[in-house]
């Protein structure tokens, strides 16, 4: 192995993020971390209830907390990051001094249609709005982040190829 190899998924709910990372990290024996679940799990309590208990800024707060925890590591990893992590504090510089960002993504259509199939409720970003208008706004605001990746992935098709090919090319 050439060096450490971190790896960051950032990128719209809905990307592929946790699905791609989850696959790829195992076919090429990396460990996997989700940054959602990291945070469910030391608070002891769902991404929406925190939201409506806590609100947005002290999950944010928690989210970089965690994130430097991962960052710190010295192992190889896949993080699949939530969708607006790196827009938030310094959290896309620490991913990008530390590791390798890929930006996943897909075609819009792409990403309604794996919403439309999952619990949206479960997105307190998401929940109860008028999802396509609400994604549109929201991947706007972010895509400044989100370009400022090291490598992008725009097809829905071969992502996983794709996505495998950048991680084998550090490892």
């Amino acid at each position: 192995m050439k060096s450490l190899a971190k790896f960051f998924l950032i990128g719209m709910p809905g990307s592929g993020k946790s699905t791609l990372g989850k696959k790829v990290a195992a076919e090429l024996d990396l460990n996997y971390y989700d940054l959602d679940a990291l945070i469910e799990s030391k608070e002891e309590r769902s991404i929406s209830e925190i939201f409506e208990v806590e609100g947005e800024r002290y999950f944010r707060e928690c989210e970089r907390s965690l994130l430097r925890e991962v960052v710190s590591k010295q192992e190889n990893y896949v993080v699949a990051t939530g969708g607006g992590t790196p827009c938030f504090y310094d959290n896309l510089y620490q991913m990008n001094t530390s590791g390798v960002s890929i930006f996943l993504d897909p075609p819009f259509e792409t990403l309604i249609k794996r919403l439309l199939n999952t619990n949206i409720n479960t997105r307190p970003k998401l929940k109860d709005l008028d999802l396509e208008k609400t994604l549109k706004e929201t991947y706007s605001a972010r895509k400044p982040f989100y370009t400022q990746a090291k490598f992008s992935i725009s097809s829905s098709k071969n992502e996983e190829n794709e996505l495998k090919q950048v991680l084998k090319s550090f490892i």
